[in-house]
Order: structure tokens, then C-alpha cells, then sequence
């Protein structure tokens, strides 16, 4: 069990074997996470998560240090979440998960971080394999590019739109993903890694018969396409690391819905293009002395063009939009961090500040941890602490005073007790308290 200075609490790793085996988990990283203490399920069958009472808007996913929006297929916008994670389990390394409590090396979320690591390829030959699971089937490749370097590929496809168009359902859905990475040594002290995933959703509609077209009426089409991809270098030096990471993400969202004659009631065309770069160092300063230091920047492109036929409500509204929205943004973040062992005890504290343009505002996150050995076996633990996260993009579309909203926060207190049964059994003991402000309604 390790646990890192800056999340003394409330973060759990996880290898792929140990996801694979999970019971009910059907090798789905989000799947995983989904049964840990302090976190449900919005919906059964859903990856819509709600850590310690947060919306699932409030998750990060980082896969290779690259922020990602969401990792699912059929996601919500605004939002993360989906039926099941586009992450092939079998070229996971391990995942970290944190319900809370994290420090300042991550922002613009309030409730968790799961980061997942990919593993580097074979170096002794090509090798592979082909699988027909549940829902999908795909073909996984890996092998060596030269002595010091090696890849990753894999293609996956579902088959349910064969077995609900036999059945005779009025619509379908259908997905496929991929994903490639190449690692690559380009001597003792520097690793890059090349990152390529993309994930293609989307449902079709049998409109032959007016009961079909009925049933299809209750039904929000979403058609996505995905992609994420960049380049870390990492480079080691006397007394610690940097890397660099040049990331971009990519997500196309079509929504559509219509009544029984086929006439719009409802639809949603959105691109949300984010182009990141994030460097980090970590170093030791003295002996018992860890820093950490880092920057990140985004230029964001987005465009909505959203429609809602005008409609009463129950309680006597009218409601309906019409509008479109087209901005090229910037969102910027540092954070600075210090980690000190005192005997048996150690002290993190770190800062974070957070800028987005669109709202033009400033944030600072003081955050700080503390755990201490009251004997060999077991710790004390506590960390306090302030994220903020600024409003989705779809928020700012529907009314021009939504560009007024301030950054969400929250102020965060966590504190716990572990003890070690044995080498291999961990029991924890934790309780937070959250308190929430300027959450728009």
C-alpha cells in the first residue's frame, strides 16, 4: 500500500489485474471505482459518478497526464459519465483514485481524480490477441519499434446493433474505439511517450412504422466523436524529474430529438476542441524535503448551436432556446507545493490558482495534509483544503448572464485513521465534511 505525500487519505491505487478480477467490474477502470466507499452510481448500468455527494461533472480523468473530459462512450456534455469506459484495460499499467482531498497539482474539479497509466509495450516480439466479450469484440497489437522503443494498438467494435436490429428494437446504438501509444528511450535520463485514442458513438433510428417512431420520440440520439492525443517527454536529473505534456482533446457532440411526425423537438450540435500544455518538476530541496512545482495552459475552441421547441411546464413556464455561440477561449492554472517529514509525521501544503477568461476571474486554492505514525502500524491522517472548478461551456450558451457565473467551490475536510491487519490488509476509517458556495441552480 503506498500513499503519496500529497494524498496522505481518501486515494486508492489499483493495478489492471486487480481491476480485471474485480467482481462485477466487467474490465471497465470507471466500472472499478464505481463500488469503493464514498461513491455511487447515478443509474445502474451508467458511469455517471457521484463521489462523496458531488455531480459527475465534478470528476478528472487524466489518462498518461493528459486531462481528458471523459473517458466514456456516450457521454453527457458538461458532464462525464456514459455506459462504459473507452480505456482498454489491457494496456493499463494502474489506476490512482482519489474521493477527496488531493492536492494542488490537480484543479478545476471538486470531488476526485482518477488517473490512469498506461504500460509500455513488448520489446522481445509482436504479439497480440483477439476477444469477443460481452458487448464488443477487437483485436489488441503490441511489440517492439526498435531497441529502445515499442507500441501499443488496439480496434474495438460493439455487435449490440446486430443483436437490437434483430430483435426489432426502433433504434440502435453502436460504438467503436481505438487506441495507440508509442514509448520511446531516448537515453538514460529521457522517455517519450506518444498517445492516440479515439472513440466513435453512434444511434440509428428504424422509423418504418409509427410505432416505432413513437417509441423513438422518447429517445435523446447522441452522437459523439472523440478523439485525445499528445506527446510527455520526462526527464530525470540529480535530485528529482520534469515532464512536459503537450495535449489535445477533441469532442464532436450531435444531439437530436423528434416527435412522433419526425419534426425537431430538440437538438444540439457542439464541438469542444482543448489544446493543453503542463509542465511539472518535483524535486528534493533536503533530505526530508520533497517541492513541486507546475504550470498549465489551455486554448479552448468551442461552438454550440442548441434548439428547444417552445413548451409549457408544470408549473406554468414556458421554455425554449434558440441560440448559438461560438468563442475561443483560454483557462490557466500554477501551483506550488511543499512536503516536510518531521520524525514520524509529515506536513504538506500547497497553493493553486486557476484563471478562465470567458468569466474572467482569478482563484486561489490553499490546500494542506498532515499524517502522523502513532505507532508502526497505524497513522493519523487530515487534510483541509479549497477546489474550485470553472462553469462547463455548454452553461455559458443558453443566456448570455451566464457569463457572469463565478468559479464553483468548495471547501473540503477530511480525517482518518489506517491500520494494517496484515502486509496485505489495510482497514481506513474516514469522514469529510463538504461545504459548497456559489453552485448555480
Amino acid at each position: 500500500f503506498n500513499k503519496a505525500p500529497d494524498t496522505p487519505l481518501s486515494t486508492l491505487s489499483q493495478s489492471s489485474e486487480e481491476i480485471r478480477r474485480l467482481p462485477g467490474g466487467l474490465e471497465d477502470v470507471v466500472r472499478a471505482i464505481s463500488i469503493l466507499p464514498g461513491v455511487a452510481q447515478v443509474e445502474s448500468g451508467r458511469n455517471d459518478l457521484i463521489v462523496r455527494g458531488g455531480a459527475p461533472s465534478e470528476n478528472l480523468f487524466i489518462v498518461d497526464n493528459i486531462e481528458v473530459p471523459n473517458i466514456n462512450h456516450f457521454g453527457t456534455q458538461g458532464s462525464s459519465g456514459g455506459p462504459l469506459s473507452y480505456i482498454n484495460l489491457d494496456f493499463v499499467e494502474n489506476t490512482s483514485f482519489s474521493t477527496g482531498g488531493f492536492g494542488a497539482k490537480y484543479g478545476d474539479k471538486l470531488s476526485s481524480v482518477l488517473s490512469i497509466s498506461l504500460r509500455d509495450g513488448r520489446k522481445d516480439q509482436l504479439g497480440g490477441k483477439a476477444t469477443i466479450a460481452a458487448s464488443q469484440f477487437g483485436l489488441n497489437l503490441e511489440g517492439p519499434t526498435s531497441t529502445s522503443g515499442s507500441f501499443l494498438f488496439s480496434a474495438r467494435r460493439s455487435y449490440l446493433d446486430f443483436i437490437f436490429k434483430a430483435a426489432g428494437f426502433g433504434f440502435v446504438p453502436e460504438y467503436w474505439d481505438f487506441l495507440g501509444r508509442l514509448n520511446y528511450q531516448l537515453g538514460m535520463k529521457d522517455q517519450l511517450n506518444i498517445l492516440a485514442v479515439a472513440a466513435l458513438d453512434n444511434v440509428k433510428y428504424f422509423n418504418d412504422t409509427q410505432d416505432k417512431r413513437f417509441e423513438n420520440s422518447r429517445v435523446l440520439g447522441s452522437d459523439q466523436n472523440q478523439a485525445v492525443g499528445g506527446i510527455t517527454w520526462q526527464h530525470l536529473f540529480e535530485k528529482g524529474y520534469s515532464t512536459v505534456t503537450f495535449g489535445q482533446s477533441y469532442v464532436d457532440y450531435q444531439f437530436q430529438q423528434s416527435d412522433s411526425n419526425l419534426v425537431p423537438i430538440f437538438s444540439n450540435q457542439s464541438l469542444e476542441h482543448e489544446s493543453s500544455l503542463r509542465g511539472d518538476v518535483f524535486f528534493h530541496a533536503f533530505r526530508s524535503m520533497e517541492v513541486s512545482l507546475g504550470v498549465l495552459s489551455k486554448v479552448v475552441r468551442f461552438k454550440s448551436d442548441i434548439f428547444l421547441k417552445p413548451f409549457e411546464t408544470r408549473f406554468g413556464d414556458s421554455l425554449s432556446v434558440n441560440t448559438t455561440y461560438n468563442a475561443t477561449a483560454f483557462k490557466g492554472a500554477a501551483y506550488g507545493q511543499v512536503s516536510q517529514v518531521w520524525g514520524k509525521s509529515r506536513l504538506t501544503a500547497g497553493g493553486r490558482i486557476d484563471y478562465f477568461n470567458l468569466i474572467d476571474k482569478f482563484v486561489f486554492s490553499p490546500r494542506v495534509s498532515y499524517t502522523v505514525a502513532f505507532s508502526p502500524i497505524s497513522n493519523l491522517n487530515w487534510s483541509v483544503g479549497r477546489y474550485y472548478q470553472a462553469p462547463s461551456y455548454v452553461w455559458l450558451v443558453a443566456n448570455p448572464q451566464n457569463r457572469s457565473l463565478n468559479f464553483v467551490g468548495v471547501n473540503q475536510y477530511v480525517v482518518g485513521i489506517d491500520h494494517m491487519l496484515r502486509a496485505d490488509t489495510k482497514v481506513s476509517v474516514e469522514v469529510y465534511y463538504k461545504s459548497y458556495f456559489d453552485y448555480p441552480a
